[in-house]
């Protein structure tokens, strides 16, 4: 079942989709993904934190959220990988 769509965020944020729910479902990664990088205000960017079980985002989570973004016409300035958590998660930050 989908989420409503919340209010947009006024300020950069985060999102964790850390739970072993999306490393079960990775396709629930890309649909949050999509609906947090819709929910963020132009100029400021929300940050998407992947279970390190998935792998790195540089080589499935980032060609994929690209060419979601750019058939979906939503207008994002940059996806950039930016580091491994302590955790063992990963962090890719999404630019609006």
């Amino acid at each position: 079942m989908k989420k409503q769509l919340a209010l947009l965020k006024d300020g950069d944020w985060s999102v964790n989709l850390e739970d072993a729910c999306y490393e079960e479902h990775p396709e629930e990664v890309l649909a949050e993904s999509m609906d947090a990088i819709r929910r963020t205000k132009a100029g400021h960017y929300v940050n998407l934190v992947t279970p390190g079980a998935l792998g790195d985002p540089r080589e499935w989570l980032i060609p994929r959220l690209s060419a979601m973004v750019k058939d979906a016409d939503l207008a994002v300035r940059e996806i950039r990988y930016i580091d491994e958590c302590g955790c063992g998660g990963h962090v890719t930050r999404v630019y609006r």
